[in-house]
């Protein structure tokens, strides 16, 4: 058994970001899924109560942030996910944060709106829950997203103001990566890793908005590099 295990929800873009970053550091790891009825057990892996969840050298560390900083403080000889350069360094984190902070709640939006990633999420939430559970999931699911969302204030949006905002934030990106291949420097840092987990979760759900994705072709290269 490996001494590095994530625990995770399997379509959580935030434990996908961690996985992307241990293969990016070179890591062998393992991962936990909680998927269904296992994400009672979410709760007691951390304080938080929320994953993803690392155990690392004899350590457990959640949050996907303080995951990818502790990853470069323990492991300074492999590529690094934070810049060297105060810059740079600086660009990274912005773009981290603006992916984990707003650009997740648009992935939100589509997993609860698009029929396809409903019902992905839907089966994965249902998982080892008795047959007459796993009906009423899906209902469940979508106004847990939902008020996710009215919360936060994308949901107090209108469809079509979402839809557009969305394909400016991806018009944007297509311009930063046409400069040197990557959002921040030359080559793949966190800023690469944390906005490309939240369109691949998109791009893996939603026909509709994949196909957006897929449609500038500057991110359709770099995605492709990130995956």
């Amino acid at each position: 058994m490996s001494n590095i295990v994530l625990h995770q929800w399997e379509i959580s873009p935030f434990c996908q970001k961690v996985a992307r970053m241990l293969r990016f550091k070179g890591l062998d790891f393992e991962t936990v899924n909680y998927n269904g009825v296992l994400g009672a057990k979410v709760p007691v892996l951390s304080k938080v109560g929320k994953v993803p969840v690392l155990d690392i050298n004899g350590q457990r560390i959640q949050d996907s942030t303080r995951i990818a900083r502790y990853l470069d403080e323990a492991y300074p000889n492999l590529p690094r996910l934070y810049p060297i350069d105060p810059l740079e360094k600086a660009y990274a984190e912005l773009w981290e944060d603006w992916a984990d902070e707003l650009l997740y709640f648009y992935e939100v939006h589509f997993r609860a709106n698009d029929p396809k990633a409903l019902a992905i999420a839907t089966k994965i939430s249902a998982q080892g829950r008795p047959a007459h559970e796993a009906v009423i999931m899906k209902p469940i699911l979508k106004a847990a997203l939902n008020m996710q969302l009215k919360m936060q204030g994308t949901g107090r949006m209108a469809n079509e103001t979402i839809e557009h905002e969305f394909r400016l934030h991806l018009d944007r990106i297509e311009f930063v990566v046409t400069q040197t291949g990557w959002l921040v420097g030359s080559q793949q840092t966190i800023a690469d890793i944390a906005v490309g987990s939240q369109l691949l979760e998109v791009l893996r759900t939603s026909d509709k908005f994949g196909a957006e994705i897929l449609a500038r072709p500057h991110i359709a290269q770099w995605i492709e590099k990130v995956k």
